[in-house]
């Protein structure tokens, strides 16, 4: 198989097993949403901070170390192992014993139990880590899927059963340990890794050396990232927080995935790329590609939010729609940024990703900060100009390196962004002639499709047989 035609091969696995997850996550989130109430969503917001960033400890960095890594050997798999497995055990005894301090700091004493159980996925999540990475760097993206769509299918289903049974919140945190527990078995058994407790000085120096940048940038990206979700159920409620989560799912599901699905393959792929011409003429291409698909989503999204939101979840989660219409202006350049990090790592240039964060978590910071005594719309919209100049920020040393800056990325996304203004303006007004939610979904995403696809061929034909090509590779 050629370089182009596995990487192809390996974005469409990747591409089916994000988004297949997603829908089947987006279906199952949808029964539990109208059984389980905002406070349930809001306490499971509170964990899934501190789990993420105790997260970030476990990994330390080694994964994309060992992803970039291209003469990795047994040792540096076994080190790598070896010491997320330590450092997950030692984080879960801080967690243990932490509890109830977080419990008194959110009024909640429900969170000592809920954060106990919930934060064995940490030593359940450094047992596959490394099964999951060597699966990743082999590109073996079709096994991840069909692991991934198990795991979700027998946890969702569970969850739903024990929602029902009324265990409320009780019924998330057992979703997300068993989905990790049926992961560990399942990849154990694809990657055919044997675990073996091994510490390599002379590995954990070299990973570690790679590692600690990314340690310390990925801690201050979640740190920027939940930094409004530590302080909402404190200084607002839990239950504006649960508003605040399930807002930020549908954007996630629709417009981060995509994301994702790059993030996931551009590491392995791009890493194996040292000529910096082709370099740009790649990054070029990934992010015309990104703001072509991402773009009409954003749009339809945010016109259908309020339709979507009562259909599926019912009025009780109607504050969730501008919260949503925000957030996938914020998932759009969220994106980009991404694919620019991705380009530093692949370039070895991890330290410029901490320096870009240091500003970047003042900014987002200060931003949340002024918008916190207005409410959580106020926060999402924080968050929505955060990322537009985050993106600035993260454009200014691709300029740099690559001759790839602010001025000729967004020289790229401007056509789409005019060709998603035309389109809004359009739909919206077709959104305002019909008063069916179910007619109103299905007119409004089948017009936006079609002048979307018109507007492309007239205005962008290029870009229009770019993706037509990318199509067609892909369905071949």
């Amino acid at each position: 198989m050629t370089v182009n035609n596995k990487n192809s091969n390996s974005f469409y696995w990747n591409a089916l097993e994000k988004f297949g997850n997603q829908g089947l996550q987006f279906i199952i989130g949808v029964i539990l949403a109208r059984i389980l109430s905002p406070n349930d969503y809001g306490l499971v917001g509170i964990l899934l901070v501190f789990i993420a960033i105790s997260q970030i400890f476990v990994d330390s960095g080694f994964t994309k170390a060992l992803i970039q890594k291209n003469d990795k050997s047994q040792d540096d798999l076994s080190t790598a192992f070896t010491f997320n497995l330590v450092i997950a055990i030692v984080l879960y005894a801080i967690l243990w014993f932490s509890a109830p301090i977080i419990a008194n700091f959110y009024n909640e004493n429900a969170l000592i139990n809920l954060l106990r159980t919930l934060s064995l996925i940490l030593i359940i999540n450094a047992f596959f880590s490394i099964p999951n990475t060597i699966l990743t760097i082999d590109l073996e993206f079709k096994k991840i899927a069909a692991i991934n769509s198990i795991s979700v299918v027998i946890s969702g289903s569970v969850s739903i059963y024990l929602a029902y049974k009324g265990y409320g919140v009780w019924s998330l945190v057992i979703q997300y340990l068993l989905r990790a527990f049926i992961n560990l078995v399942l990849f154990s058994i694809k990657s055919k890794w044997t675990f073996k407790l091994y510490f390599s000085f002379t590995s954990f120096k070299v990973l570690f050396s790679f590692g600690s940048n990314l340690l310390l940038s990925s801690l201050l990206n979640v740190l920027i990232d939940k930094f409004s979700s530590l302080f909402i159920a404190k200084s607002i409620s839990t239950k504006e927080l649960g508003f605040y989560t399930r807002g930020i799912q549908f954007p996630d599901i629709a417009i981060g995935t995509l994301g994702s699905v790059l993030d996931t393959v551009l590491l392995p792929t791009l890493a194996k790329t040292k000529d910096i011409s082709i370099l740009k003429e790649q990054m070029t291409k990934i992010i015309r590609l990104l703001s072509l698909f991402t773009l009409p989503i954003v749009v339809i999204l945010i016109i259908l939010s309020k339709q979507i939101i009562l259909l599926l979840l019912t009025d009780k989660w109607l504050p969730v729609v501008p919260i949503m219409q925000l957030f996938c202006i914020s998932r759009f350049f969220t994106n980009l940024i991404s694919v620019n990090t991705n380009l530093l790592y692949v370039l070895n240039k991890a330290n410029l990703v901490l320096r870009q964060h240091y500003l970047k978590i003042i900014i987002r910071i200060c931003l949340i900060l002024i918008a916190l005594p207005y409410g959580i719309v106020y926060i999402a919209l924080a968050e929505a100009i955060s990322a537009i100049i985050h993106l600035i920020i993260n454009t200014y040393y691709p300029g740099k390196l690559i001759s790839l800056g602010t001025k000729t990325q967004f020289k790229i996304i401007s056509p789409f962004i005019i060709i998603g203004l035309i389109m809004y303006v359009a739909l919206a007004y077709v959104n305002l002639l019909i008063d069916n939610n179910i007619l109103n979904i299905i007119s409004v995403t089948a017009l936006g499709i079609i002048l979307y696809v018109i507007l492309l061929y007239f205005f962008r034909k290029s870009d229009f047989i770019l993706a037509k090509t990318l199509i067609l590779n892909l369905k071949g």
